[in-house]
């Protein structure tokens, strides 16, 4: 209640007080003249003074009537899956949502907001059948009973694969629900079985396939049970797109086998590598020379520089290097020998501060080497690897991360953030000795676990979707920049609209019509396809996520709306109003009737004769 509202409250009740306290002493004037007279009944001034009193009470309650309180009952809400009759307890009130089927007596209700608008002294909520769509799922101002039904038979969790390139493998994983046991597979576009896993009850799985040409594609994934029937097959989308190989560029201070056997690996990975090597004196070897400017640097994804070449570079050079790594351009320091001083320095102001001898120590790689950033596989036991040689120089501090390992846990190559780009360190000084020796695949592995963790991070191309989404459902789709649409199977183009709420997510709603392929393009000429599932598809797959979605939305609700205060509409006057009415009918009769009237308006002003 407001000050204001207090003071007024406060005047109302001294002005009723004093109107009643003159009512009640007019009536004793009135009575003790009566009295004299002796007319008026005694029973008279008590129902009056009675009928005065409720007068000025019924008057207080007229202007400030008193809250209701309301929740009374439980609501019952009918959803996808519920039973025809559903039983009630005097004071429940039953609903039916759109996806509910015919529930007798029933009142159909469009969403559960108008629900709880329509019905709002419910007390409890009681959800029926398989549990609320994402319509339904905010927050409830009751607290929620919700009786799950069981878990699907099929399929109740699925995550579909990530973009790859061309041969590459994809992944698709999942969880099967209540199925006694049977059998999961999946089967490419030329209906040809690529993997197959037996499966039990509840059971997790991953299935893998390899991709061919760039393109769309859709994989089938069925479940069958153990008769070889098939339960349930949901449509896998897989794209496949052809990736653009990273520009890194090598700067060494003399020719030597490490950079020969690099540019031939990185020719048959598909990488575009340059190497640029200064002899001094003005003689270069190599490709065309790589100039330390913003504009040339910002075009390439990793810089490798040795230390030779770091001694030659000058201030600028430098400079223009920790400018690139500061907007996102990666760096790869390869030590050759023991460092100077003042290299040592250069590079702790590059965030790599090192500690060691210097001293090249040998190093064999029986074991698998690479960190779990990119792990390799084992070579076999009886290949024995050769000695290759290691610097015994490691970054200071914990905050490093490492790339390889050697087979006690060593770092070979480690990274430290700078800026938006990553500066690491590599010292392995000849491991090229893997490819003389036959094993190019392990050559190949380091160096690719060395580029993928460096290169710069290209610019995100494509918007994320979360769930998969199906024909007449909305769904979300964020990552955009700018004037997005979405184009649909037909061609037809639509246009949306990033939602101001969603902030830097930067997400827009889509409502497809139909299932199939759609592109979404963004301001900045990106494009993410994204395929819909026809509306009935992944029955199982829905069910699941209702049913989880609901009893996370009553656990929720238990814990805020069980304990909040009742709730409280404000009261209605009328009543009121009318009980005032009454009594001041009441009133004015008692007062009027001449049969109990007082002869008080004749006789009090009169002057008495005098007596005899």
């Amino acid at each position: 209640m407001t000050a204001g509202a207090f003071d007024a409250r406060l005047w109302v009740a001294l002005v009723l007080g004093v109107a009643v306290a003159a009512g009640l002493l007019r009536l004793l004037i009135w009575q003790r003249a009566s009295v004299e007279a002796d007319r008026a009944p005694r029973w008279r001034l008590l129902t009056l003074g009675a009928l005065q009193v409720a007068a000025g009470a019924l008057v207080w309650f007229t202007l400030f009537p008193p809250a209701a309180i309301l929740r009374t009952g439980t609501l019952i809400v009918a959803t996808a899956g519920s039973p025809t009759t559903i039983a009630m307890m005097p004071g429940d009130v039953r609903v039916a949502l759109p996806e509910a089927g015919e529930i007798a007596e029933a009142e159909r209700v469009p969403d559960l907001a108008t629900a709880l608008r329509r019905h709002a002294s419910a007390s409890r909520i009681r959800i029926e059948g398989g549990g609320l769509i994402p319509r339904d799922r905010t927050p409830l101002p009751r607290p929620v009973d919700f009786d799950p039904p069981p878990v699907p038979a099929g399929l109740i969790d699925l995550t579909l694969p990530a973009p790859t390139a061309p041969g590459g493998t994809v992944q698709v994983g999942g969880q099967v629900g209540r199925l006694p046991s049977g059998a999961i597979e999946l089967v490419d576009p030329a209906d040809t079985v690529v993997d197959r896993l037996r499966v039990v009850a509840n059971q997790r799985f991953v299935l893998t396939a390899s991709t061919r040409a760039p393109g769309l594609a859709l994989f089938d994934l069925r479940l069958r049970d153990t008769n070889g029937k098939i339960v349930e097959r949901i449509a896998i989308p897989v794209e496949t797109q052809a990736q653009t190989p990273p520009r890194i560029r090598v700067l060494a201070g003399a020719p030597g086998p490490e950079t020969k056997y690099l540019q031939r690996w990185a020719l048959d990975a598909g990488i575009d590598l340059g190497i640029d090597m200064d002899l001094g004196a003005g003689i270069r070897l190599g490709d065309a020379p790589l100039i330390l400017n913003a504009a040339s640097l910002d075009a390439v994804d990793l810089v490798v520089i040795d230390d030779r070449r770091w001694e030659a570079l000058g201030v600028g050079g430098r400079t223009a290097l920790a400018g690139a790594v500061d907007r996102g351009m990666g760096l790869l320091l390869r030590p050759t020998g023991t460092l100077s001083a003042a290299t040592r320095r250069d590079w702790a102001s590059l965030g790599l501060t090192l500690t060691g001898s210097g001293e090249v120590l040998p190093l064999r790689l029986d074991r698998p080497t690479a960190g779990s950033a990119a792990p390799e596989s084992a070579a076999p036991e009886e290949e024995a690897l050769p000695e290759l040689g290691r610097l015994d120089t490691t970054p200071a501090g914990t905050d490093a991360v490492s790339i390889i390992r050697d087979p006690e846990g060593l770092p070979l190559a480690s990274w430290r953030a700078r800026g938006r780009g990553r500066v690491g360190l590599w010292t392995v000084t000849d491991s090229h000795a893997l490819v003389l020796t036959g094993r190019s695949d392990r050559y190949g592995d380091l160096w690719s676990a060395l580029f993928s963790d460096l290169a710069r991070a290209g610019d995100a191309t494509r918007a994320s979707v979360s769930g998969i989404p199906h024909a007449g459902t909305r769904f979300a789709i964020c990552g955009l920049a700018g004037q997005a649409s979405v184009i649909g199977p037909d061609g037809s183009e639509q246009p949306l609209r990033i939602d101001p709420i969603t902030g830097a997510q930067a997400c827009a709603g889509v409502w497809p019509e139909r299932s199939g392929w759609h592109l979404v393009r963004d301001g900045r000429g990106r494009e993410t396809s994204v395929y819909v599932q026809p509306a009935e598809a992944t029955p199982s797959l829905v069910a699941a996520e209702r049913r989880t979605a609901t009893l996370a939305l009553m656990h929720a609700t238990s814990r805020t709306a069980s304990s909040a205060a009742p709730i409280r509409a404000e009261g209605s006057p009328w009543p009121w109003f009318i009980a005032l009415l009454l009594t001041l009918t009441g009133l004015w009769w008692l007062e009027r009737n001449r049969t109990f009237a007082l002869p008080i308006r004749a006789q009090w002003f009169q002057r008495r004769p005098p007596v005899a």
